[in-house]
Parts: C-alpha cells; structure tokens; sequence
C-alpha cells in the first residue's frame, strides 16, 4: 500500500493596491516551485496591509483533523507533522528571498503579516504572526500540532474555524518589549563601534608611525618585494596574489611610488571590501524581535472570540 503523501497549495492574499501585472508574474516564477500560487486580493484600510501567506494542506480524502476518526492521529504524527515543518521552512524562507531579490531590483517589497495553515479543505485555520523580516523559526510549526490537540480535546469549544497566535494583546506587549529591546541593542551596537574604531584609528596610526621609523633603514624595493610576496602566498584568493605581483613588479620597475607594505594593505583591503559587499547582497534582514506563541485568540463560526492561555488551558 502506498504511503499517504501530503501536498499543499499557495493561495496569496494581498493588499490589492499592491497588486500589479509585474508582481503577479514575479510571484509566479518566485513561487511556483512550491506548488502553483494562488493570488487573491482584497481591500486596504489606510497606510496599512495585512498581507496572508496560506498554506493549504491537502491529503486527499484522508481524515486528519479529526482525532475521532480511526488513523487520522496516525497520519498527522507519522506524516504531516514533519513534513509541515519543512513546507513552513521553504515558504518562510522563498518569502524572504523574494525581497530581497525586490530590493535588488529596487522594487517595493511583499511583506506578510500572517502564515496561515489551511487544515482539511477549510475546516480550520492556524493563524502565525510573521515577524518584522516575514520570518518564522520552522520549529514553531508544532504550535499548529497544539492547536491541533486542543482543539480535539474540547478545549478551544465548540464551532472553532481559527486559531490566531499571538493574541492581540500578546502581541502588543511583545512589540513593546521588543521594539525597546532593539533600540538599546543599537546603542550598544553604536558604542562599540565608536570603540572599534577608534581602536583601529590608534592601531593604523601606530603602524604608521612604526612604518615611517623602519624606513629610513630599510632595504632595497626589492628586498621588500621579495617578503611581500611570500606574505602574499598566504592570500586566499589567487586573483589578489596574482594582482599584488603585478603592483610589486611594477614598483620595482619604478611605475608606481608605493612600498611593498602599501601595495599589500590596499589589495587586501579592496578583496575584504569585496567581500562584504557580497555578504551584504545575499544576507538577509534581522527580525527586530522574535515572538512567542502561547496566547492564542480563538475564532468561532458566529464571528465570537475568545482567548486562550496554551500555557495554562485557561480559555478566558
């Protein structure tokens, strides 16, 4: 018998101010190795957007919601459980590639506030609040699984057709914490780099000064040739050893008016800008705060709410 395999669906709920003939197609291509998206648009309210990432699980005809029915806690531990982890894993991070291909293009970027698991055609939505980068750590994925369990067990009550995770007020007090949290980190970030360099200012300068003293004693441009290029062997790209010999040849030859030292220093100096230039292209943005999930705001089918504490089981 053939192992159940899991599949899901993107379905792209956007801002429709957003939306436009160049975006569609940049999500198309962007997003279709993850299964053929969906866009659907709805109206915005003021400066603000509420963008959704749904993920819609599909099993087949296979019940897996349902604890009730025989083998659907078996196909959720034994099959969906990781597998949603991966799955959350890919969009979250196709998400943030897909900015920051945006910001390359200098294009406006999509951001979400909202991953959504589409559980059994409809029947229940877990809601996760995206953080500031529209990233999730995969590993939170297991809150859909508690949802899951409480909602099975007659906790959340009856009629339930979404989870939302933090609440509101959960959430308004995390992005207080946090937000004061990462402007303190700043100064601290600030402060130390004032510190760094000054540091390196006195170091540079005390160099000079070394340098400036050995000279007047110092051998011939082609004694200090030779040592360079030893150091320069050291090198770990070969495009910057070769670059240092030719600068050296040619302040032998007497075409440039710089020392073996100067030549080196500038060489490296421009590969380790290079490389921070590319590190900065392909690193992607720090979240401002990270977020917890243990308060939840349930969603009814008559449009009632109600919170509900994961930590206690209290359903206020």
């Amino acid at each position: 018998m053939a192992k159940p395999h899991p599949s899901v669906s993107l379905l792209l709920d956007l801002d429709e101010r957003l939306v436009n003939h160049d975006l569609r197609l940049e999500i198309d291509r962007c997003y279709s190795y993850l299964g053929t998206p969906v866009i659907r648009t709805h109206a915005g309210e003021g400066d603000d957007t509420e963008n959704v990432m749904r993920m819609m699980v599909r099993m087949g005809a296979r019940e897996y919601l349902d604890s009730s029915v025989e083998g659907a806690d078996a196909l959720w531990s034994d099959y969906i459980e990781h597998w949603l982890l991966n799955q959350v894993h890919a969009v979250e991070n196709q998400m943030k590639i897909f900015n920051r291909r945006q910001r390359e293009e200098n294009r406006d970027e999509l951001n979400f506030r909202w991953l959504e698991v589409e559980l059994q055609g409809g029947r229940l939505r877990v809601r996760l609040r995206l953080d500031s980068t529209c990233g999730i750590d995969p590993a939170d994925s297991i809150w859909v699984s508690r949802v899951r369990t409480a909602l099975n067990e007659g906790r959340l009550g009856e009629d339930v057709v979404m989870v939302s995770m933090p609440s509101e007020a959960s959430y308004a007090a995390q992005h207080e914490a946090g937000m004061a949290a990462l402007a303190a980190r700043k100064v601290a970030e600030e402060e130390a780099a004032r510190a760094a360099a000054a540091e390196k200012a006195a170091a540079e300068a005390a160099a000079e000064a070394a340098a400036a003293d050995s000279f007047m004693a110092s051998p011939t441009l082609v004694a200090e040739a030779e040592e360079a290029a030893l150091a320069a062997e050291e090198a770990s790209d070969l495009v910057v050893q070769a670059r240092i010999r030719e600068d050296l040849e040619a302040a032998e030859r007497g075409e440039i008016e710089k020392t073996a030292e100067e030549i080196i220093a500038e060489r490296i100096a421009e590969e380790a800008h290079l490389g921070e230039d590319i590190q900065k292209k392909y690193a992607l943005p720090e979240a401002d705060f990270p977020l917890t999930f243990n308060q939840w705001t349930v969603h009814y089918a008559d449009g009632a709410t109600r919170d509900f504490d994961a930590t206690t089981g209290v359903l206020a």
